[in-house]
């Protein structure tokens, strides 16, 4: 029995380091943005494999200004603060804003497509998940809090509140970044109906102006 068990759990393992590679490889095809506010648009260039000079619009200055980036193809963009960063799911929408040849600002929904509700609600736990282990943390005003999906109850309330408003949440580095989390109902809100309705996430990234 012990020997058989071993044997299972070296399968185990092997199984694990194939399907670990198999993710890398799927991954290793698409485009990536690797930025963080206050970082230089040179960094930005050279961090990266998505073609950052190519899609970037510079303003007719003199000197001639940086001043988007523009994502409209799959890429999966990274916040890459070494203490507070995360990676978010392959994105097709988005850009980076520069501001004195720095990054300003980020938005991105962080999706390829609309998703009916269950799917967009699993997704946002996921991501709400990664932001706390990043050490993000709702800015403390009244009615500011983590979105509610953790239970059954929940989700129904948020998806009914969606066929009206926009949910979200403002998150903090304090004194260093925000973050605008926002869910929305998309297409075919007019039906209210929970089984047509498709819905998005937002996301924005900035300089931190709600700390005191």
């Amino acid at each position: 029995m012990i020997r058989v068990s071993r044997r299972l759990v070296i399968i185990g393992v092997f199984i694990a380091l194939i399907l670990a590679g198999v993710v890398a490889y799927a991954m290793s095809g698409v485009d990536r943005i690797s930025a963080h506010i206050g970082k230089p648009y040179t960094a930005v260039v050279k961090d990266s494999t998505f073609p950052v000079e190519r899609k970037t619009a510079i303003y007719p200055s003199e000197p001639p200004k940086v001043d988007s980036t523009w994502i409209s193809s799959p890429v999966v963009i990274t916040f890459d603060d070494p203490e507070h960063g995360f990676t978010l799911p392959e994105t097709v929408f988005g850009a980076v804003g520069y501001n004195k040849g720095k990054v300003d600002g980020i938005t991105t929904s962080p999706m390829v497509e609309t998703l009916p509700f269950d799917r967009t609600a699993t997704l946002l736990v996921e991501l709400q998940s990664m932001f706390k282990k990043a050490g993000w943390m709702p800015e403390s005003v009244e009615g500011n809090d983590w979105i509610k999906v953790s239970s059954d109850e929940d989700r129904r309330q948020l998806q009914a509140k969606l066929f009206n408003q926009v949910d979200g949440v403002t998150l903090l580095i304090p004194h260093k970044y925000s973050l605008l989390l926002h869910i929305k109902c998309y297409a075919r809100c007019d039906e209210r109906n929970p089984e047509t309705a498709k819905y998005l996430i937002d996301i924005g990234l900035s300089r931190d102006h709600f700390s005191d």
